[in-house]
């Protein structure tokens, strides 16, 4: 067995890496490896992982405490989950300080949201030991610039993202004063640019009044143009919307969805929510939206696969993989970018192929849409990805 330190996201609010993190962590601790996990903003609250959890504020305690760590204690495997970007700058970092290689192997964990793979990241990621990523579409991507990357499936407990009875559904309904027929659209996404959370919006208004806005941001405001006509909601529908509403980089919410006139439609929660709480919101849902222009994995996709709500998202990079043989519906993109991330490709979402969409699923609600969405998410069990794990540890010695 292994003296391991892994290190990623810790903070008590949670990521996607502390979500991947811990069940990672814990697995290859019952492997029988010495396990010290190193949690970016984690702050010390108490826990009973078979694991140490050391607290480091920013990325330069980290690298401070994995020093410490280097000259103390026999550090075999540093495991890092965390982007590219990061990760690359920490191995910069760190080959500096041992200019005759690393006294540990490297592991990297992460995602790639789109591609095509830059030719320096590739070059960069190279210096690493192992290469997992966590999609199939993104270990494809890394293969292409001969980056012999490796896919880890990362694992969701369907125990607790279950699928809740019919009687549970109507309690949490009742609960949010929804009544039987009101149809429930949830998007759970951090309020950034890539997640694309005005044109989900958009959608949705497009989608409650059954009319296509045109979209001109000097022009008329949806609002404006409803006064005009005259125009009522002719869906009865909510919007609950899981995000960070006061992120400094991100949309004014409100007062888009002022714009939009679908303020009275939309309810909005700020992320970091108790698990419970978090469930019934899925619990209680027709559909799972997400617009993101790209994503390396989607674990809010594979949540709602495993909750049975159906899920509707952009066609793209791993959310197709995720909602591939019909897990799911996929809408349409209009256009492409380069973006400054990587010079990876954004995908742009149809607004009017993405309200056709919810209306189609508003209209068919009673379909079967989640067996096989439900299936695939019970496949994709922690075990795998951590026996996955443990084989490229040993295999490093």
């Amino acid at each position: 067995m292994s003296n391991v330190v892994i290190l990623s996201d810790g903070g008590a609010l949670g990521s996607g890496y502390k979500t991947l993190m811990l069940p990672l962590a814990q697995g290859l601790a019952e492997h029988g490896h010495d396990v010290k996990v190193i949690g970016l903003g984690y702050s010390g609250e108490e826990h009973h992982f078979d694991f140490s959890l050391i607290p480091a504020g920013g990325m330069q305690e980290a690298v401070v405490t994995l020093y410490n760590l280097v000259y103390t204690w026999k550090v075999e495997v540093l495991i890092v989950a965390l982007d590219i970007p990061i990760q690359t700058q920490l191995l910069f970092d760190i080959l500096g300080k041992w200019k005759d290689g690393l006294p540990f192997k490297y592991v990297g964990v992460f995602p790639l949201e789109a591609g095509p793979l830059n030719f320096t990241w590739a070059t960069q990621l190279l210096n690493m030991d192992r290469q997992l990523v966590i999609s199939e579409f993104g270990a494809q991507e890394c293969q292409k610039l001969g980056v012999n990357a490796e896919h880890i499936q990362i694992g969701i407990d369907t125990d607790a993202w279950r699928v809740p009875t019919k009687e549970e559904k109507q309690m949490h309904r009742d609960g949010f004063g929804f009544d039987k027929d009101v149809f429930v659209i949830l998007t759970v996404a951090d309020n950034q640019e890539r997640k694309n959370l005005s044109k989900s919006m958009e959608m949705f208004a497009n989608f409650l009044y059954d009319y296509e806005f045109p979209y001109d941001p000097h022009g008329e405001t949806n609002l404006q143009i409803i006064k005009d006509k005259g125009l009522k909601p002719v869906r009865k529908a909510k919007y609950i919307m899981v995000t960070r509403e006061r992120l400094r980089v991100g949309w004014k919410l409100r007062d888009y969805a002022q714009n939009l006139g679908i303020n009275p439609n939309l309810l909005i929660f700020e992320r970091g929510l108790p698990f419970k709480k978090l469930w019934a919101m899925y619990a209680i849902s027709d559909v799972f939206l997400l617009a993101s222009k790209a994503e390396g994995l989607g674990l809010p996709l594979l949540e709602s696969m495993a909750v049975g709500v159906p899920c509707l998202a952009t066609n793209c990079t791993a959310i197709a993989e995720l909602l591939a043989d019909g897990r799911g519906s996929l809408i349409e993109y209009e256009y492409t970018h380069i973006d400054p991330f990587g010079n990876a490709n954004r995908y742009w979402a149809s607004r009017e192929d993405g309200a056709r969409k919810l209306a189609q699923m508003y209209d068919t609600r009673d379909v079967d849409r989640t067996s096989k969405a439900r299936a695939y998410a019970e496949s994709r069990t922690w075990d795998i990805a951590i026996e996955q794990l443990n084989n490229v540890i040993e295999g490093l010695k």
